[in-house]
């Protein structure tokens, strides 16, 4: 039985259509009562929230690889994420990359990007994070651990990369 088997009873079909004398009107289906599907509600949000759980699992997945392939355990890397998650850091995502986004105050945040693209992706995903931070008001960007691209990047964007002033972080930009 095939799937259209299930929703049209074939053989009553086939013997209605064939007993049809000739000229008679068509009917495209034989009457049958429709069956009665059980109520099915959506998710609070419906479409919007589903949506964002998926956006969500996306963006936990390119994290995740992120360190997989930098050869860090994962699954602590991933608490570490979390718990930086509940202290106010924001993931924003474009194309294969995410930058991690947490205010410091005013015009100041800590970013770091994570990828599962190549050095050419990132590099093209941070012109638009480049443009994302400025829109935002931010001219003061810490990261802890910067990869080189991150800092060549930055450079040629135009912002004036430095030494870090505060011992937590290893690279400073202002934009």
């Amino acid at each position: 039985m095939s799937f259209f088997d299930s929703l049209i009873d074939t053989p009553t079909y086939q013997s209605q259509i064939m007993s049809r004398p000739a000229g008679a009107p068509q009917t495209a289906l034989p009457q049958q009562p429709m069956p009665q599907m059980p109520a099915q509600g959506m998710a609070k949000g419906g479409l919007t929230a589903a949506n964002e759980n998926i956006k969500q699992i996306q963006i936990m997945k390119v994290i995740a690889n992120y360190f997989k392939n930098q050869g860090l355990p994962v699954e602590k890397a991933m608490v570490g994420v979390q718990k930086e998650i509940e202290n106010g850091l924001e993931l924003i995502p474009f194309e294969s990359s995410v930058m991690g986004f947490k205010p410091l105050g005013k015009g100041v945040a800590q970013i770091h990007f994570f990828t599962v693209g190549s050095i050419k992706d990132l590099a093209n995903d941070m012109e638009y994070f480049y443009k994302y931070l400025k829109n935002k008001g931010i001219n003061t960007i810490y990261d802890s651990i910067p990869a080189p691209v991150t800092i060549q990047m930055f450079q040629k964007l135009g912002a004036q990369v430095m030494r870090s002033d505060n011992p937590k972080y290893k690279f400073k930009a202002n934009i």
